[in-house]
């Protein structure tokens, strides 16, 4: 499994501007969690419709949400 630093610098650079990630501001309100779980339902939701071809970027955006989450609980039994 990846650590919590390997998997961000896995996510979109777009977000890496700044002095602090998001997701690092997610993490240390404690509200990383949520954040996570809402990606992984949305990226899912997106690709509900039969009619359409599954979105491969959207799924492995939940697969990336996914390690983070389990990452980041594995961090907190530390």
């Amino acid at each position: 499994m990846k650590s919590w630093e390997e998997l961000k610098q896995q996510g979109s650079n777009h977000y890496k501007t700044g002095t602090i990630e998001p997701i690092d501001l997610y993490k240390s309100a404690g509200t990383f969690r949520h954040f996570a779980i809402d990606s992984i339902i949305k990226y899912a939701y997106r690709n509900g419709n039969n009619k359409e071809p599954i979105n491969v970027k959207d799924m492995n955006k939940i697969i990336h949400y996914t390690e983070l989450l389990i990452a980041s609980c594995e961090n907190e039994k530390e």
